[in-house]
């Protein structure tokens, strides 16, 4: 399991880590003469959201303490946040204003921080597991959370739904995810892109597993 140390300076490497994509967005606006893609830092924010919970739930874990749960429970619902950064490449379009190159760097670096926000947290999350029970139940667990953070990407993007609905209206978010679930044929379209989201993270965190045992 990861060490509170290990975590305080994997966390203070991302802190420093973000400045790069936030300083694109601060440049952009200072050419522009006005604040712009501030979309992009609410994003970010929510995208750091599922690492702090990790990271609180496996300190609480060490401890052993039961309340280690209700972080681990935030940082599922909280999951799809962090990769849902990838999907605001779909808001590179040419605007006459900066070079389409600079927003394609901006939004790649923001996708691609966010997909490391939530690879480490899961990471964090699937060894906790895997300490717990066995290696085969973190892989298990890694696999699940995986899927639902592909389902939850869909839900956000196009659905519209927020992490925090869960609270705010649970009845209605969860009879239209169990309208998909139950009707599977004629919500196809969800199912394709949420499988599309989930092998795109898959991808990822093979990669990230692959390259982290190099």
């Amino acid at each position: 399991m990861n060490s509170d140390r290990t975590i305080l300076q994997t966390l203070a490497r991302l802190t420093a880590a973000a400045g790069f994509p936030v300083l694109l967005v601060v440049a952009r606006s200072i050419y522009v003469g006005q604040l712009t893609s501030t979309f992009l830092l609410w994003n970010l924010f929510l995208a750091w959201l599922p690492l702090l919970f990790a990271a609180l739930a496996v300190g609480l874990a060490r401890r052993s303490s039961p309340l280690a749960l209700v972080p681990g429970l935030a940082w599922l619902v909280f999951l799809p946040n962090a990769p849902y950064l990838v999907t605001d490449l779909m808001h590179l379009a040419p605007d006459g204003r900066v070079p389409v190159l600079f927003d394609t760097v901006m939004l790649f670096s923001f996708a691609l921080f966010g997909l490391a926000l939530g690879l480490v947290s899961l990471r964090w999350m699937q060894r906790l597991v895997a300490d717990r029970w066995s290696r085969l139940g973190g892989w298990l667990f890694a696999g699940t959370a995986l899927g639902a953070a592909g389902f939850g990407i869909y839900l956000g993007r196009y659905v519209r739904w927020n992490s925090w609905d869960l609270l705010t209206q649970p009845s209605l978010l969860l009879r239209d995810v169990l309208g998909r679930l139950t009707n599977p044929i004629d919500h196809w379209h969800t199912w394709a892109m949420s499988m599309l989201f989930v092998s795109l993270l898959i991808f990822a965190y093979w990669l990230f597993h692959d390259l982290e045992q190099s």
